[in-house]
C-alpha cells in the first residue's frame, strides 16, 4: 500500500518486554478496537488483526522498539503484514501536542498510530516487510557485529583515557617515549613487565599498580575481541554484494562504513528518491523561512549511524590531496564559491549521500533483472 485511504486502518502497537499493547484506528483517527498480547501468544494477534478487515489495507506502526520487537516485527513479515517504523520523536511530539497528555500503554498505542494518519509521509516501511529474507539476514548479521563493535570500542575509548592519567601518575611524563602508541600490543605487554606488585612495598603504590594492571589486562581482552569481530564481519561483508558495491564504487567506503549503511538500510527500495534517502540520514538540510527571510539549517534528525558513516567517508575524501579525487575537488570548489569549511564538508556529504543511493539502487536493479 503506497498511502492511507479511506478504507486503511491503522494499528499502532506499543511494544514492551513481556506484553504488548495494540490501538487500531481508522482513517479518520476513530478507535476500532485494542488488544494486549505476549510473544506466546503472537498467533491470536494475528488472527486478531484478520478481524480488523483485509491485510492489504493494514498498517502496523511501531517505534524503535531496542530489541523487544523483534518477535512481532519476525511474525507479521511472515504473514505478509505491512508495517512502519514511527520515529520516536514524532510520537513524542504527539504526546505534547495534546491536550491530555496521560501516559499508558493503550493512549502511547493510539499515538503511534495517529503518527501515520497525521505525518505518513515521514515514516518509513519497515525494512523487515519490504526486504527479502537474504536481505533481511545479511543486514541483521551485520547489526549484531555492529552493535557490540560500538560497544567495546566505546568501552576501549574509556580504559585508554583512564590508563593515560594513571600511567603518567606512576610513571611520569615520559611514559609513551618508547612508543609511537601508548597502547599497542608491545607497549602493553611493557607496562605489565615493569609494573611487578611484589616489588612494592608502599600500600598507595600498590594499589595503583594493581588498577593499571586491571585495566591493561581488559584491555588486551578489549583489542581481541574487536579483531575477532572485525574478521568476521570482513568475512559478512565478502558475502554481501550491496557491501562490496559500495567499497568498490565509493571513495572512502571501507568495510565498517559500508556494512553500518546495509545494515541501516537493509533494502534500498525502501526510498523512492535520492532525497528521501538524504532526508533519512539527517543530511538535507532544514529550511525555515518567514517572509522575505529564509535560512538552512544543519538537520539534527535522520538516522546518526548512516550520517556518521557518510561524514566519515566525505573526511577521507577530503584528506585525499589527489587532482583525481572527485570529493576534494567539489569540496575545493564549494570553498571557492565563499561556503564555510563545515558547510562545505555538509555539501560533500550530501553528495556522497546521493552516490550510496545511486549505488545500492543500480546494484539492486542488477541483482533482480538477472
Amino acid at each position: 500500500m503506497s498511502a492511507v485511504t479511506t478504507h486503511t486502518i491503522v494499528v499502532g502497537v506499543d511494544v514492551h518486554k513481556y506484553s504488548h499493547t495494540a490501538v487500531a484506528l481508522d482513517c479518520f483517527g476513530q478507535h476500532v478496537g485494542s488488544h494486549e498480547f505476549s510473544n506466546d501468544y503472537l498467533p491470536d494477534y494475528v488472527s486478531w488483526l484478520d478481524t480488523l478487515g483485509e491485510r492489504k489495507n493494514l498498517i502496523v506502526a511501531l517505534e524503535d522498539v531496542n530489541g523487544y520487537g523483534v518477535h512481532i516485527v519476525k511474525k507479521l513479515a511472515t504473514e505478509g503484514v505491512p508495517m512502519r517504523y514511527v520515529p520516536g520523536i514524532l510520537t513524542d511530539r504527539q504526546r505534547k501536542q495534546s491536550i491530555h497528555r496521560e501516559k499508558s500503554d493503550p493512549v502511547d498505542a493510539m499515538r503511534v498510530a495517529k503518527v501515520i494518519l497525521t505525518h505518513y509521509e515521514e515514516t518509513l516501511p519497515a525494512k523487515e516487510s519490504i526486504a527479502n529474507p537474504e536481505e533481511r539476514t545479511n543486514a541483521v548479521t551485520l547489526d549484531f557485529f555492529l552493535t557490540e563493535r560500538r560497544s567495546l570500542v566505546h568501552e576501549k575509548t574509556i580504559l585508554k583515557n583512564q590508563l593515560h592519567a594513571m600511567l603518567h601518575q606512576y610513571m611520569g611524563d615520559h611514559y609513551t617515549d618508547l612508543f609511537p602508541k601508548a597502547f599497542t600490543p608491545k607497549a602493553i605487554t611493557y607496562y605489565l613487565d615493569q609494573m611487578h606488585p611484589k616489588t612494592i612495598s608502599d600500600p598507595e603504590q600498590l594499589a595503583l599498580v594493581m588498577s593499571i594492571r586491571r585495566r591493561l589486562t581488559r584491555l588486551q581482552l578489549l583489542v581481541r575481541q574487536i579483531t575477532e569481530i572485525d574478521k568476521a564481519m570482513q568475512q559478512a561483508a565478502q558475502a554481501s554484494l550491496p557491501v562490496q558495491a559500495l567499497q568498490k564504487n565509493i571513495s572512502g567506503c571501507g568495510a565498517v562504513s559500508a556494512c553500518t549503511i546495509l545494515a541501516e538500510v537493509t533494502a534500498i527500495k525502501r526510498f523512492r528518491t535520492k532525497s528521501q534517502f538524504a532526508r533519512y540520514a539527517g543530511i538535507a538540510p532544514i529550511h525555515k523561512s518567514s517572509g522575505n527571510h529564509q535560512r538552512l539549517y544543519t538537520s539534527p534528525y535522520g538516522n546518526r549511524k548512516v550520517n556518521r558513516a557518510l561524514h566519515t567517508i566525505a573526511l577521507y575524501q577530503i584528506s585525499q590531496v589527489d587532482n583525481n579525487n572527485p570529493g576534494r575537488i567539489y569540496y575545493e570548489k564549494k570553498l571557492q564559491e565563499g561556503k564555510t569549511k563545515l558547510w562545505a564538508l555538509r555539501c560533500l556529504k550530501r553528495q556522497v549521500a546521493n552516490r550510496v543511493f545511486q549505488t545500492l539502487k543500480r546494484e539492486y536493479d542488477t541483482r533482480h533483472q538477472l
